[in-house]
């Protein structure tokens, strides 16, 4: 997680207001030298959907277009503003790390970029964007590896066509506004149906930790959270499974 997305902030404030301060799960919160120190410590968590046939409702659904990129940088700043990693960004920052972060995308920064499962949702009359999800491929490994969700080299011109790796829901967001409109649900059914068109047979999506909103959505659509990558019992298994490759 880059620095500039979560810096470390320092508040001055007494201690009885330090107490006071609501807690964020991606935050360690220390008092120091009458200051509340608060230090990032983002936890990722990744979850994995069985791709099967999804209700995809009554939205207005079409694939992303180059002509969406600068009003879809408007709507991620305006829907992630209060959710981190980019809850602590000024408003202008905010909006630079919407573009680029669009931008990173669009061009294979998360990987292969599948444009074909990857939709926006449009207000029938305005033609305003009301949604979007991006669906990017990851590399063909264990998902439970932190280190599969980056791509070592290059990945191959026919990565996608040929199945040579894991889809990944990268980004979705809807506008706040609509917030339980079923529209999120809705951009993924027709993201599964593409994919399903594709070959591919699951999709992986990642989340963090205190973003309570983004693990109940997950959860009410089907993925299944994958075990931690660092988490102790992980761990344990992974050693268990090296002395057992070793000893056969």
């Amino acid at each position: 997680m880059s620095d500039d997305l979560m810096p470390v902030l320092r508040l001055p404030l007494t201690r009885e207001l330090f107490r006071q301060l609501p807690r964020n799960a991606a935050y360690r919160y220390e008092y120091l030298d009458n200051e509340a120190c608060l230090s990032p410590r983002p936890k990722h968590y990744h979850a994995v959907l069985d791709l099967e046939p999804l209700e995809e409702g009554a939205a207005s659904l079409r694939p992303v277009a180059p002509s969406d990129f600068e009003e879809l940088a408007a709507l991620f700043a305006d829907v992630f503003a209060h959710h981190q990693p980019f809850g602590s960004l000024t408003s202008e920052q905010l909006q630079a790390t919407a573009h680029a972060t669009l931008l990173r995308t669009r061009c294979g920064g998360d990987g292969p970029w599948i444009e074909r499962a990857s939709f926006v949702a449009v207000d029938g009359a305005e033609k305003r964007l009301l949604g979007a999800c991006f669906i990017t491929l990851l590399p063909q490994s264990d998902p439970t590896d932190a280190a599969s969700y980056y791509w070592e080299t290059a990945p191959p011109p026919n990565a996608i066509e040929q199945r040579l790796g894991n889809p990944h829901l990268t980004w979705i967001f809807v506008s706040p506004s609509l917030a339980g409109n079923n529209i999120g649900t809705a951009l993924l059914a027709a993201s599964v149906r593409e994919l399903q068109m594709l070959g591919y047979t699951q999709l992986l999506s990642t989340f963090l930790l205190g973003n309570e909103s983004s693990m109940l959505w997950h959860w009410r659509n089907g993925f299944r959270l994958l075990p931690h990558p660092v988490s102790y019992r992980e761990m344990c298994n992974r050693r268990s499974d090296r002395g057992g490759q070793r000893s056969a």
